[in-house]
């Protein structure tokens, strides 16, 4: 995309800012004012002849540090464009300098293919240097409550980790996000955590269930609870493995002592196999877990005072303060 033009010194007063403006925000225009004053205009800014007045094309951050330092004129790139080519040369610049964000870039595109109705999404992948794909991922972004476009603009959601929960309903989207925020996962998590959500939200009709059917918030809460438990887990086991790890340094340095190597191995076989219970654990977590589990309240003082004045003996059905490895006999059988 090449076009002829001439550069010239052009006084400030007779240019205007673009109607179209690319970026929301005109950051670290000081230290853009700073660097001009010090080393001067590196690159001219790109404009375009009006009826009566110069408009910026492309460098309209440039041109106001420039204001700022209240320049009288400043270089230009002076070219003839119609308002079709002067979008394109400011978005490639924008796109290509990586200057936008996801939501400004969204916006744009939108513009040039639905508002202004220029060309379709391949002809403007062509036109910026970029693939259909990535074209139509930053439109859907649009698609997304206010609030979660504002989080990416913030830098918090990304716009891959954003676009995964698009599917979620509009009442659990946002709890999501917030969510997300507390607890970064990774796109493949949210991806799965969305999916199931989704799944047991449409394998139920509300018409036949409507008592019994959780809605798409329920389901959401379990899978948020699910994955912190899961979280937890994935810890707990780095340090067991760990912790078994050292213990087997510690056996190999008993060479005389065969009867505290061997209580040592005992203690061992112990570890072992409670690591392999968290791995049961982790493996049947999604699949078994009851959904009542996490509601589940520890009983108050009283209670534990009344239990404890008449023991009750139930060796199928342990306390609610039991230690995590008597799960297994109860939760997942």
């Amino acid at each position: 995309m090449s076009h002829l033009g001439v550069l010239q010194e052009i006084s400030i007063a007779k240019i205007r800012t673009p109607t179209t403006q690319f970026r929301m925000n005109l950051d670290n225009l000081d230290d853009l004012a700073l660097s001009i004053k010090q080393h001067g205009l590196l690159q001219p800014i790109v404009v375009r002849p009006m009826q009566h007045e110069f408009e910026v094309v492309a460098g309209n951050r440039r041109f106001a540090a420039a204001r700022l330092l209240k320049l009288r004129k400043i270089s230009c790139h002076l070219i003839d464009l119609s308002d079709k080519e002067a979008f394109e040369i400011g978005l490639v610049e924008n796109v290509q300098h990586k200057t936008l964000n996801p939501i400004e870039e969204a916006v744009a595109f939108n513009r040039y293919v639905e508002s202004h109705g220029w060309g379709g999404i391949s002809e403007l992948a062509r036109r910026i240097g970029r693939s259909q794909e990535f074209v139509t991922r930053r439109i859907q972004l649009l698609l997304l409550p206010e609030k979660i476009r504002e989080e990416i603009m913030r830098q918090r959601i990304t716009a891959s980790v954003a676009l995964e929960m698009l599917p979620l309903d509009k009442d659990v989207i946002d709890d999501f996000a917030d969510f997300v925020i507390k607890n970064p996962l990774t796109k493949n998590e949210i991806r799965h955590i969305v999916k199931v959500s989704k799944a047991k939200s449409d394998d139920n009709d509300p018409s036949n269930y409507k008592e019994k059917t959780p809605s798409s918030s329920a389901n959401m809460a379990y899978e948020k609870e699910v994955y912190l438990l899961d979280k937890a887990l994935r810890k707990t086991l780095a340090v067991m493995k760990s912790t078994l790890l050292n213990f087997d340094d510690t056996v190999d340095n008993v060479s005389d002592d065969w009867i505290l190597k061997e209580l040592l191995m005992q203690y061992r076989l112990i570890i072992h196999g409670d690591i392999d219970t968290f791995l049961k654990l982790r493996k049947r977590l999604k699949t078994k877990i009851p959904k009542g589990y996490f509601g589940l309240l520890i009983p108050d003082e009283d209670d534990c005072n009344s239990k404890l004045n008449n023991p009750v003996v139930d060796d199928r059905e342990p306390t609610k303060k039991s230690a995590i490895h008597l799960w297994d006999t109860r939760l997942w059988r």
